[in-house]
């Protein structure tokens, strides 16, 4: 018991630090901010939201924590292969101290999209596995619908409200 207590403690002052680091105010993937316009099969104008305003509008609608911008690191929480990623946008708990976490990445295609979900699950159970014995409470937050993929777009979504951020990212993701 003891051991997992001092194992728990150091990832929480591990990641305390990476939070005090996390806080940059910009990325160098997260550039599509402005939307793009595409042309619907009937012919019609529609527009793809990019990475950072699917984000930006989760976390909008839905409540976080204090969250740490760590898309310029994602290869240090993500094994994705950067080549095929177009961008990013991704967040986590800035105090480590709940599971709480949102990343969307645009991928070069959506087979790459589809390739990147396995990856993103590993993450999610990587998460799973380290809060099931130090915040048991926060079990609730990991669910089915952890990772999304859509089109071009893949994302880990881990919130006190999965259904409303799966919903807001599948309703901007074309």
């Amino acid at each position: 018991m003891k051991s997992k207590l001092k194992y728990f403690a150091a990832v929480l002052a591990a990641l305390s630090l990476v939070s005090l680091t996390a806080c940059g105010s910009g990325t160098a993937n997260n550039d599509d901010s402005s939307a793009a316009e595409n042309v619907s099969a009937s012919g019609e104008n529609t527009t793809a939201a990019g990475a950072a305003e699917i984000t930006a509008k989760i976390q909008e609608d839905v409540k976080f924590p204090s969250m740490a911008d760590i898309s310029e690191r994602i290869t240090d929480y993500y094994d994705i292969d950067t080549a095929k990623v177009e961008s990013v946008s991704a967040f986590i708990c800035g105090s480590g101290a709940a599971p709480d976490e949102i990343a969307v990445f645009k991928m070069a295609s959506a087979d790459d999209a589809s390739a990147a979900k396995s990856v993103l699950e590993e993450r999610v159970e990587k998460q799973k596995t380290s809060f099931e014995d130090y915040k048991p409470d926060e079990m609730y937050k990991f669910d089915s619908s952890n990772v999304v993929v859509k089109g071009q777009y893949a994302a880990v979504i881990i919130t006190a409200d999965n259904s409303t951020a799966v919903s807001i990212f599948n309703n901007m993701a074309q």
